[in-house]
């Protein structure tokens, strides 16, 4: 493997750079800011030994200019070997897999396993491992030839505990490796979504409307998107992710109401084609029957998902956050900064 290690501090000053083995590409430099104020990091930001991580696939087929060849799938279960190198104080490093911008539930090595949608591996000061994903793919046609996107979660295991953090600082950090996967059988049919996937939506709603001025100067100005203009959206692309109609960094307390709207845009370079999923402790929420909504952009306009959660379904401390994985060759995948959802009466147990 061709290795580029991804400083975290690169991560920290450009919170979408993403980077994997023969891989770099940054996005906007202007995108949403994390609450750092209980950074998690910040000891090692003092002497500013982070950590070093790096993955991508192991052995691969390339083609005589040394790209890598799309993987070929021939029916039943896939298997994607895999590698990571990492260095520092990460602790843990978890990996999500997409198949064409949809959460893809997989195994590691047994194929006796669990399907999980993440998979945590330890980390130690030095580390390097190789090991498979092991998945039936949830999608796909013969002939077709889709993204299978890898995200790196730097330490999903960690949570706030509202009494000695109250926020994920730099943790569950990402950067994405993006593979191809042509398929000469058809992925298998079936009605039911391999891996768990949780129920809290209710109520939800998905449009596409015309972007305004308005949304310009005070959603996209208050999600962190300074630089963003009508002619902007031609060539970036531009997320916004709010609560009960606020901007959150950190946590929302839950006590007392029944329950949150969460409402999620996106917007910008047409033609690019995402899948949107909803995380609830890293299993995806399954609205419509689905685990993620399908969209592409279009020009001039933007894309608006709305929620509402039922609290009642939420017990203990619950990690959120959203995603949006490019389903195209040449778009950027994001995911939003995690935020915590919690009861006062748990804090204390």
């Amino acid at each position: 493997m061709r290795k580029r290690f991804l400083s975290i501090a690169m991560i920290f000053v450009l919170p979408f750079a993403v980077a994997a083995c023969g891989n770099y590409n940054i996005a906007d430099e202007n995108a949403p800011p994390q609450n750092v104020e209980e950074d998690p990091f910040a000891g090692a930001q003092e002497d500013g030994d982070l950590g070093f991580l790096s993955h991508g696939e192991a052995d691969p087929a390339r083609a005589d200019d040394q790209s890598v060849l799309p993987y070929e799938y021939n029916g039943g279960e896939f298997v994607l070997d895999y590698q990571f190198s990492s260095e520092g104080k990460l602790d843990s490093i978890g990996f999500l897999l997409f198949l064409d911008g949809k959460p893809q539930a997989y195994k590691v090595n047994d194929t006796g396993a669990e399907y999980e949608y993440l998979h945590c591996f330890r980390a130690s000061e030095k580390r390097e491992e190789k090991f498979s994903f092991v998945f039936t793919p949830d999608t796909g046609k013969k002939g077709d030839t889709l993204n299978m996107t890898v995200v790196s979660v730097t330490r999903p295991d960690f949570q706030p505990d509202m009494k000695e953090t109250s926020s994920y600082g730099w943790y569950h950090q990402s950067f994405e490796r993006v593979l191809k996967l042509h398929f000469n059988e058809d992925a298998p049919e079936s009605d039911s979504i391999n891996g768990e996937s949780i129920t809290a939506f209710r109520d939800v709603s998905i449009s596409e409307e015309k972007v305004t001025s308005s949304f310009i100067e005070n959603e996209l100005m208050r999600a962190g998107w300074n630089g963003a203009t009508m002619d902007t959206l031609d060539n970036s692309v531009y997320w916004t992710l709010d609560y009960d109609g606020e901007v959150v960094y950190d946590n929302i307390n839950l006590t007392g109401k029944d329950t949150l709207t969460v409402r999620y845009t996106l917007c910008g370079t047409p033609g690019a084609r995402y899948g949107i999923s909803f995380f609830l402790n890293h299993k995806p929420i399954s609205f419509d029957g689905a685990v993620s909504c399908d969209v592409t952009l279009s020009k001039g306009n933007v894309w608006i998902i709305e929620a509402t959660i039922d609290t009642a379904k939420l017990d203990g401390f619950n990690t959120f956050y959203a995603t949006a994985v490019a389903a195209d060759e040449n778009s950027v995948t994001s995911k939003t900064g995690s935020i915590l959802l919690y009861k006062e009466d748990y804090v204390w147990k």
